[in-house]
């Protein structure tokens, strides 16, 4: 029964990731990501364990949620913050680590975090583009549906950065 609700939750995973890369405002971005985050750990969670695809989702929500705060606060992220993110990050990878398979979430939680902390947009995309990519190869070797969350979502930043791109070319 888990597995059928772990792939439940990549469904969900992928029309969330869909739906954070075509969202204009960075705060919408880090809010759905929110929740994408949380279910790709559960998502994970059922169909491997613990290992430290759960541990780097877990790191990301909570990464998130500093980033809403500055938004918020219109304040910018200390490099101080980026290096604590660093630090969590690779030390939930390592603690988490089961399989050579779990480096590709490690790096690809490092990208995310660099996406994360970025100012602009279309720099957002860009570092979601290597992140997207590491989960895919992740996400295909666990067997879960959430690879088609990465799939799209390369593709929904590919459109976007296209789009934006066109749009400023208009404007400028």
């Amino acid at each position: 029964m888990s597995y059928y609700i772990a792939q439940v939750f990549g469904i969900f995973v992928t029309l969330g990731v869909i739906l954070t890369l075509q969202l204009k405002k960075k705060k919408q971005m880090l809010v759905v990501s929110v929740i994408v985050n949380a279910l790709s750990a559960a998502n994970i969670l059922l169909l491997d364990g613990f290992n430290s695809g759960v541990v780097v989702c877990c790191v990301a929500v909570l990464q998130l949620f500093f980033s809403i705060w500055h938004e918020i606060k219109n304040t910018e992220v200390s490099t101080a913050e980026k290096v604590v993110f660093l630090i969590l990050y690779a030390a939930g990878g390592l603690m988490g680590y089961k399989i050579p398979l779990d480096l590709l979430s490690t790096v690809a939680a490092v990208f995310y975090m660099l996406a994360v902390f970025q100012k602009k947009e279309q720099n957002i995309r860009l570092m979601l583009l290597v992140n997207l990519s590491l989960w895919t190869v992740y996400h295909a070797v666990l067997g879960s549906t959430a690879v088609f969350a990465q799939i799209a979502g390369i593709i929904s930043s590919l459109i976007a950065l296209y789009r934006y791109r066109n749009t400023n070319k208009k404007q400028g």
